[in-house]
């Protein structure tokens, strides 16, 4: 975890987030994630010490990104509610029921699949957000990764759910991950970003890094995004309360 913050000091940024991926109940998914007792072992307390030893060179908010799966709402509620953080971040990963879900990485879906995973992964986003935990919402098209779907359908689907982050006072990452894999493009998309502009819904920022040199990495275009579909503004978290500052102090 060091590696990062000190990536984020040599590139001169003023603040960084941790957002590990959360523990899930039974040990589920245990390949890409944290069982809950490292958080509580390691993880939280290495935030802590880190916090201390960068103080005056860097600020590190303590963050954790949750998967939404509706058979976990409750362990997830408990877990976030005893837990100190400075924000949350709700994604999907995972969709279809129990004992049967599909996950958005791995394996490939045929094409005739992809209407019904398209309807699956915006309707568990939607429903994400209603949960009311979360403070971000993440990757929001991740979806797109497997292949197009009817503009029709997935307007439909994707309206719903930024309808539903609205009403819940949600925000939005603008997440660089896209730019570095076959997408070349920013999750969400900039049709969707001017959705979300219309719908005024926050934004923040996100590089997604599972390497040190990918912190902050591509925040030259995500600003860019900020400036054209966010108001130039962008949203920031400490103690679960969110603030917006002016995108131009990141550009300094």
């Amino acid at each position: 975890m060091e590696e990062y913050v000190r990536a984020a000091v040599e590139l001169g940024r003023q603040e960084i987030g941790c957002s590990d991926h959360a523990p899930l109940p039974e040990n589920y998914d245990p390949q890409h994630r944290m069982t809950l007792e490292e958080y509580y072992s390691s993880y939280a307390p290495t935030i802590s010490a880190l916090t201390e030893q960068y103080r005056g060179k860097v600020r590190i908010k303590s963050g954790i990104e949750c998967d939404f799966l509706e058979w976990t709402d409750e362990w997830t509620r408990k877990f976030i509610g005893e837990s100190d953080l400075d924000f949350v971040i709700g994604s999907v990963h995972f969709v279809g029921n129990r004992g049967n879900a599909k996950p958005l990485f791995g394996p490939a879906y045929d094409k005739s699949e992809l209407a019904g995973l398209y309807e699956e992964y915006y309707r568990a986003v939607r429903e994400s957000a209603k949960l009311g935990v979360f403070d971000i919402i993440a990757h929001f098209d991740l979806v797109k990764k497997f292949g197009p779907c009817s503009r029709k359908l997935v307007d439909e689907l994707l309206w719903a759910a930024l309808e539903q982050i609205r009403k819940a006072d949600l925000c939005i990452e603008i997440n660089t991950s896209g730019w570095r894999r076959s997408e070349n493009e920013a999750h969400p998309s900039e049709r969707i970003l001017s959705f979300a502009k219309d719908l005024s819904i926050p934004m923040t920022l996100g590089s997604d890094a599972h390497t040190p040199g990918d912190v902050g990495r591509d925040f030259d275009r995500a600003v860019s995004l900020l400036e054209r579909y966010g108001n130039g503004r962008v949203s920031l978290f400490e103690k679960r309360q969110r603030s917006e500052v002016k995108v131009s102090r990141l550009r300094r």
